[in-house]
């Protein structure tokens, strides 16, 4: 491993640094900034909308205090909106200037909208976008139909840009991408934070040299103390050497590189190295593994809590030890394990950690009763610290199921989970408590806490797993999220049941009911069933939502979004049509007993109505947009888990 201060600190950190403070903040209209605007000259002046407005023609000049406005012609209304067309500049202060083709601007608000050919220029700095927002006011700059950034060697673009001045901090996002003649990197969002000199990766992250590769999803990196940290799902390659871990944090003036959370190191086709934690000094070409640690070469095996390892001498020594059950496909670690003669149950307690092999899934607790013969389990409590992010407490059991390479994460108040003992066998529920079911076995031996299954409610199994969790369930997987009150998982179809006020969200879509059914096919989401008060959002844009509503809703997903939904009984829809350049034409309200509706981009696309509908179509400014909602809407991304950190 090298050192990153060469790539990073010196090409994409002093480009972001440079890039963002050119933008100084505009005038305070609290501090008795003046709320027209001035019109210096003009070659030719005309009146209109008597003498409230005036049309401007050639070598157009006009000012409202510290800034400054050119353009070929305008129409300035009442001193305060003005519309520049034509080779228009904005100057403010000596050495910020933008330049487009059109202008909107608010001299109230202080919101200067630029269209066409926008760049924003500082000294080596130069920002182009089609679509530039900067609220003056707010000291806010935006685009978000693409922009690209040059300063020196680097070239920085992404889909949407946010620069918060007040805060010193600049988000890019989607499709970011960076290129120095000393590296490439790709993005999903980067957060550079100026007063704290550190660069933030908010979404999976690629970072390209001639010489290796850096995959994370989330961390930073400190310019100050050349200190990084590549958090979630980090990997660094270079040549036969590949590691990776949930963290990986580099110190710079140590030269050394701390691997945190399923830490691995291999080298070549036989060495490699597993631990909680590996720390590896460059220096002295030695590792320290901690926690579960592994090293494994051609010849031998070691396991232990710690090993420190020399691999210009290759010796090792291996010292401490953490208790370990294993009753495949059932896996259990934990600081103490106990036995419960009453229940013939055992208890483990102390970061207890359990794995299911056979499913891939996991569940992180702080307090464990399972049975080893019958894969049951209970988790309940918080484990402590996240794996390689000592901020990061679990306060509740966290389940980790990995599907397609992508991780799923559930955290509820309780866990449980059963593997089926034989096929189609069939169990019988009877009532423990308000929040729990406990299944019965033909012979009256317990098998299971699940939510609030009536009494004498039959549930069959065929050797799988069987996952539920209840109290405050939340979900967090990269193209799904969801919260409800209680959950079931059946591993043999893949389907997760929710209930008591589900909510799920996938890209920009939101679905409710009483009852949500989520399928997954080859480990991926394919479609989720709404039962009751079925209510689907869509929305391309945040502003306005399409919005179905029905008895029931079957939704229909492919590898990226929402394409269909199946409405039956009392259907209802609110959708926005748009022209073929994209913009909003009109809303139309329509409703009958059933109806299938397709997407594209949160957008409806198509309609299809299995009886007569009844309905219309507004055009845009005959509708309030506020009130104009289905009985039941309620954008709730306030509750979406969207980081680790919201699950606890």
């Amino acid at each position: 491993m090298t050192r990153v201060r060469g790539w990073l600190s010196l090409a994409l950190l002093t480009f972001l640094c440079t890039c963002v403070r050119a933008q100084t903040g505009p005038p305070d209209p609290g501090g008795g900034a003046a709320e027209v605007v001035e019109i210096d000259y003009a070659d030719t002046l005309s009146l209109f909308a008597r003498g409230r407005g005036q049309v401007l023609v050639g070598n157009v000049q006009l000012s409202q205090d510290s800034i400054f406005m050119y353009c070929d012609s305008a129409r300035v209304v009442d001193q305060t909106d003005v519309r520049a067309f034509g080779n228009v500049t904005i100057q403010q202060g000596d050495s910020l200037a933008a330049f487009s083709d059109e202008l909107d601007y608010d001299a109230l608000t202080l919101l200067a909208k630029l269209r066409g050919n926008v760049a924003l220029q500082r000294g080596e700095t130069e920002l182009y976008t089609d679509r530039l927002d900067y609220n003056l006011a707010t000291k806010v700059a935006t685009y978000r139909t693409g922009g690209r950034i040059v300063s020196r060697t680097t070239e920085l673009s992404s889909t949407r840009g946010y620069y918060f001045a007040d805060e010193r901090r600049v988000y890019f996002r989607d499709s970011v991408v960076a290129i120095d003649d000393r590296f490439e990197m790709r993005a999903d969002t980067l957060l550079y934070d100026l007063l704290a000199e550190r660069v933030y990766f908010l979404g999976p992250t690629v970072i390209r040299t001639d010489t290796h590769r850096i995959y994370c999803e989330a961390g930073y990196y400190d310019v100050q103390l050349d200190e990084a940290v590549f958090a979630d799902n980090a990997q660094y390659r270079s040549g036969e050497r590949l590691a990776a871990a949930d963290t990986i944090r580099y110190f710079g003036t140590d030269e050394a590189y701390v691997l945190e959370g399923r830490a691995y190191v291999a080298e070549g086709d036989f060495q490699r190295a597993t631990a909680e934690r590996i720390r590896y000094y460059r220096r002295e070409d030695r590792y320290l593994l901690t926690g579960n640690a592994t090293l494994r070469d051609s010849v031998k095996e070691v396991r232990g809590d710690t090993i420190a390892y020399d691999t210009r001498t290759g010796r090792s020594t291996v010292a401490g030890g953490r208790p370990r059950i294993s009753a495949p496909p059932m896996i259990i670690e934990a600081e103490r394990f106990v036995a419960d003669d009453a229940t013939g149950n055992s208890i483990a307690s102390g970061r207890v950690a359990w794995r299911d092999t056979s499913t891939n899934v996991s569940i992180d607790a702080a307090r464990a009763e399972y049975n080893e013969a019958t894969g049951y389990l209970l988790a309940t409590g918080g484990a402590g610290p996240y794996p390689g992010r000592p901020d990061l407490m679990m306060t509740r059991p966290l389940m980790t199921s990995l599907l397609q390479g992508d991780t799923m994460y559930m955290v509820a108040d309780t866990l449980t989970s059963v593997e089926g003992v034989s096929h189609d066998t069939t169990y019988r529920s009877v009532v423990v408590g308000s929040d729990t079911t406990r299944l019965l076995g033909a012979a009256g031996d317990s098998l299971i806490i699940v939510p609030r299954l009536r009494t004498d409610t039959t549930v069959t199994t065929d050797s799988v797993r069987y996952l539920a969790a209840y109290r405050d369930v939340r979900i967090l997987k990269s193209d799904l999220q969801a919260v409800c009150d209680s959950l079931g998982f059946d591993t043999r179809d893949s389907v997760l049941t929710l209930y008591q006020d589900p909510i799920v969200w996938q890209d920009s879509s939101q679905l409710t009911g009483d009852t949500v059914r989520i399928h997954l096919r080859n480990e991926a989401l394919d479609k989720v069933e709404l039962r009751r008060n079925a209510l689907v959002l869509t929305t391309p844009d945040l502003v306005f939502f399409n919005q179905v509503k029905g008895r029931d809703i079957v939704a229909r997903f492919d590898s990226t979004s929402l394409r269909r939904t199946d409405v039956t009984g009392n259907a209802e829809a609110i959708y926005y049509i748009t022209d073929e350049a994209g913009a909003y034409a009109g809303v139309n309200k329509t409703a009958c007993s059933a109806m299938v509706l397709y997407f594209r981009r949160g957008g409806v696309t198509k309609i299809r109505f299995l009886d007569a509908p009844s309905g219309r179509m507004d055009p845009m400014n005959a509708v309030d947009h506020e009130t104009f909602k289905l009985a039941g809407f309620r954008w709730a991304d306030e509750l979406r888990p969207v980081l680790l950190r919201g699950l606890f």
